[in-house]
Parts: structure tokens; sequence; C-alpha cells
């Protein structure tokens, strides 16, 4: 009897070392595209101010820019952050932590992604003269 309790533990943390490898590799994915765009935003940046000829750029383009230097260091950090949860913690607590990791690396890359095509819908409008016809 004590060979079935202990092969079920053992099964048990297996998959849940699968489940945070699994969890690691979504952030891995999803982090190196909010790497790259956060690496890009001052070019982003210059391409928008030259486009729109001196209007100012929407609100959210805006604060984006001048949160560079802190949004490719949380985008740095958090694949940093889920490959040390596959093997470090607890089991239960480094699953909701990795969990919380994938939400905040797509908040992240989702966040900046609507700044800079807000800009771009700005450029666009601008463009074709303004409104909705």
């Amino acid at each position: 009897m004590n060979d079935i309790s202990s092969e079920s533990d053992s099964q048990s943390v297996n998959t849940g070392r699968a489940i945070r490898f699994g969890f690691a590799a979504v952030v891995l994915g999803m982090s190196y595209l909010n790497i790259r765009l956060a690496l890009r935003l001052h070019a982003f940046g210059a391409v928008f101010q030259d486009m729109l000829g001196g209007k100012p750029l929407a609100a959210i383009t805006t604060l984006v820019l001048g949160a560079q230097p802190f949004l490719i260091g949380v985008s740095i950090l958090i694949p940093v952050a889920a490959v040390a949860l596959v093997f470090v913690g607890r089991l239960t607590h480094s699953i909701y932590l990795s969990g919380a990791l994938v939400l905040a690396v797509f908040f992240q890359l989702f966040f900046t992604w609507q700044a800079m095509c807000a800009a771009l819908f700005q450029i666009v409008q601008g463009m074709t003269g303004g409104g909705a016809q």
C-alpha cells in the first residue's frame, strides 16, 4: 500500500513539473515578441514623430514611449522569473506564479501593441483626410 501512495505522489509531482514547464514555455515564447517590441520602441517613436509632422502623439503612445526603460526591464525580468520558477519553489505556489507571469507578459504585450497601433491609426487618419465617411 505504501508503494501505491508514493507512486501517486511521484506522478503528481511530475505532472506539476510538466505544467510549470508548459507555463514557462508559453512565457518564453510570448516574451520573445515582448522584448523585441520593447527594444524597438524608440524607432517607432521616431517614425511616428516624422510622419505626424509635429502633431502630438496619442496619450497612450506617449506614455509607452516614455516608459520604455521600464518596459524593457519588465520584459526581460518576466522570462527570467518564469525559468527560475521551473527549478525553484514549492510546486503549488510556482504554478500559480507561472500563471500570473503568463498574464503579465500578455498584458504588457497587448498594452504596448495597442499604444503603437493608436499612433498608426492616427497617422492613417491624417493621411485619409480625418474622419469616417
